[in-house]
């Protein structure tokens, strides 16, 4: 992929480098269904869904900022 900007590639890509790996954790769930969240006070809050069903994002037990309890 080209990208042209007539900004330095070191501003254009500076979002994706402070996000990854800044402290979020994988966690897999049903169906195939993989989140990607924080660890709170009472549980994992989810910040990502991932999945290839298409469905899996509609489901409200999965929604992004839902703190769900593991194990």
């Amino acid at each position: 992929m080209v990208l042209y900007t007539p900004y330095d590639v070191d501003i254009v890509m500076q979002d994706l480098r402070e996000t990854e790996g800044a402290g979020l954790r994988e966690v897999q769930a049903a169906a195939g269904i993989l989140l990607l969240g924080r660890d709170v006070e009472g549980g994992f809050r989810i910040e990502r869904v991932i999945s290839g069903n298409g469905n899996a994002y509609l489901l409200p037990e999965y929604q992004p900022g839902t703190v769900i309890r593991l194990g």
